[in-house]
């Protein structure tokens, strides 16, 4: 468009037959609106789909149009996808955004789905829905379904209850699964209480070929949860998408992996796993040292281990309970975000939970024999191992 400002030539007689024109799409191109995810944005934490199919099908029909990846939380047994949802949004310092699904022609609306949406790559960013929905039961149970089956990600967030009970709650999901159509591969069990009797429940969850079903250790807080979740799925960017159906159109722009809020989201690949081990050999000069691991806290995954029991697994699990413990405790003093450094005595052992310099989100845990290690001295000796084999600020092994 010209500038008005800087000509006072009245349009001429031509100008008004035969106006500049350009053709748009659709309205929502015309309005500046253009569409790459679900919904019409009318306020900053709000959106607006109009259907004329029930909900569950209008979404079924934007997943398949769109192709967007995105996450799914859902309650087993629990409710605390939504808590989770308002955990991301405040570590983020955003909002819950809603997307609401009206009949076209009326302003009531059939259902209110709750979301998150986390940054990515330029303009492109994440969804991570709950399937905590304002509606019937009857939609509820049909939306979480669509959410679920064709999510990148699924996560079960699953309360504690006896094993008959938790294989009634989750009967309606594997009827879901065989009845289909359940593109996702990727379904994440994580429960909130005892964990014994949910790894035989996701042995019996018997989907399409290619669905991994994966259970967490247990979750104590929302950052627990949060952790395994990104974990899984920085996993899962590792790997290349699914390619689309040879009729799609359209392919969403891969996300980048998602920050962890409350810990640092880019550390660089480490340490190659030979200098993980040298760094736990020379640990073991620290008197008393039963045992230790090395654990990268975004992934979940352990680095490398010394010493007897307790083995591997068992220091990830509770260093990864203990540290997100921590955190939160700090938070809710208000001490603000901060990685612990901790020892913690037992009556006749210590643990040393240790962020190592320079590399967010890998952390050691140590136990040590209390009748034999000096506390004071052992955490000096660690001080002593950081700087040799870890060493200055720039180290990147």
């Amino acid at each position: 468009m010209s500038d008005l400002s800087h000509t006072h030539r009245p349009p001429s007689r031509d100008d008004l037959l035969a106006p500049p024109t350009q053709i748009v799409r659709n309205r929502a191109d015309y309005l500046g609106e253009g569409q790459d995810d679900v919904g019409q944005r009318i306020a900053d934490d709000k959106l607006e789909l109009f259907v004329a199919l029930e909900p569950a099908q209008a979404m079924l029909q934007q997943f398949a149009q769109l192709m967007p990846e995105f996450i799914a939380l859902h309650d087993v047994g629990a409710s605390q996808s939504l808590r989770l949802l308002n955990a991301i949004a405040t570590a983020l310092n955003t909002k819950v955004q809603t997307l609401a699904i009206r009949r076209q022609g009326h302003g009531v609306a059939l259902a209110t789905l709750p979301f998150v949406e986390l940054p990515g790559r330029g303009s492109q960013h994440l969804r991570v829905y709950s399937t905590d929905i304002d509606t019937d039961s009857a939609s509820r149970r049909a939306l979480a379904n669509v959410l679920l089956g064709h999510s990148r990600l699924g996560v079960l967030m699953v309360g504690e209850m006896p094993g008959h009970l938790l294989a009634q709650a989750l009967q309606p999901l594997r009827d879901a699964v065989v009845k289909g159509p359940w593109p996702n591969r990727e379904l994440l069990m994580v429960p909130l209480g005892n964990a014994g009797a949910l790894a035989a429940q996701a042995q019996a969850l018997v989907g399409p070929p290619g669905l991994n079903v994966r259970v967490t250790p247990q979750a104590a807080a929302p950052n627990d949860a949060w952790t395994y979740v990104t974990g899984a799925w920085n996993r899962l960017r590792e790997t290349a998408p699914p390619p689309p159906p040879p009729q799609a159109t359209y392919v969403h722009e891969a996300t980048e992996a998602m920050p962890l809020p409350g810990v640092p989201a880019a550390a660089p690949e480490d340490l190659v796993p030979g200098r993980w081990n040298e760094y736990l050999h020379a640990c073991q000069a620290i008197k008393g040292l039963v045992s230790a691991c090395v654990f990268d806290y975004r992934t979940v995954k352990g680095l490398a281990h010394v010493g007897a029991r307790p083995d591997a697994d068992k220091l990830v699990a509770q260093g990864m309970h203990l540290f997100s413990t921590l955190a939160e405790s700090g938070r809710a003093l208000g001490l603000g975000p901060a990685q612990p450094d901790a020892a913690i005595t037992l009556t006749s052992h210590h643990l040393l939970l240790h962020p190592l310099p320079h590399h967010p989100g890998i952390i050691l845990h140590a136990v040590l024999d209390a009748s034999i290690a000096n506390l004071t001295l052992a955490r000096m000796q660690l001080q002593r191992v950081d700087t040799t084999v870890l060493g200055g600020p720039t180290a990147r092994g």
